[in-house]
């Protein structure tokens, strides 16, 4: 692997291990919302560093999360349920971002970044 990915690879992970960090740090405050929005940023860059080990790149939210269910899950590589993760981690930040109506609980979220 060109020593160029490996560090991207690494950045990614220490963007997500920091993102995992603020998002436990978020549920001592009681923050859901924010809490689930940073865990799943910590799944994202993970899942971003993981495609980087293929030398796959995606921009898109919806094209990392199928490059890795095509690439990894239905390969084997990882199980089906890192990719049903995924998916609903994902749905449930999106409802936190863009829905003023949509309120988390401490469950949820707890479960959410427990996931991550």
């Amino acid at each position: 692997m060109e020593e160029a990915t490996k560090i991207l690879i690494n950045v990614r992970v220490e963007s997500a291990d920091e993102d995992l960090e603020t998002a436990k740090e978020l549920l001592k405050l009681n923050r859901y919302r924010a809490a689930v929005n940073r865990a799943y940023y910590a799944i994202y860059s993970t899942t971003n560093a993981v495609l980087l080990s293929k030398h796959i790149e995606r921009s898109k939210h919806s094209g990392v999360e199928g490059a890795f269910i095509q690439n990894f899950i239905k390969t084997g590589l990882f199980g089906i349920e890192f990719g049903k993760m995924f998916n609903y981690i994902r749905k449930k930040r999106e409802e936190c971002d863009y829905s003023s109506r949509i309120k988390i609980d401490r469950e949820t979220a707890e479960k959410i970044v427990e996931d991550s």
